[in-house]
């Protein structure tokens, strides 16, 4: 499945400058250990770093420390556990 392609993203655009800009509709300033499961799922999957982070709505940081195991250490075997039996 290809993340972006056919699917509506909501923008507005800038008023001063009229450059489009996406609408962010979810901010997270920490995740839960069901958002860290899917970022290392969504990881697994190919998504990039950059599209993940957006995805869910939180910052560079917050995935790093998913994916370093400072949080949720557990997350990414649930993932694992979860894509297997997918």
């Amino acid at each position: 499945m290809a993340y972006g392609r056919g699917t509506y993203v909501p923008v507005r655009k800038h008023p001063i400058t009229g450059v489009l800009l996406n609408v962010i509709k979810i901010k997270r300033k920490a995740l839960n250990f069901d958002e860290a499961v899917t970022a290392h799922v969504l990881n697994q999957q190919g998504v990039s770093y950059t599209d993940i982070v957006q995805m869910l709505g939180t910052n560079a940081n917050r995935i790093g420390e998913v994916f370093n195991q400072k949080t949720h250490p557990r997350a990414l075997i649930k993932a694992l556990e979860l894509m297997r039996k997918a």
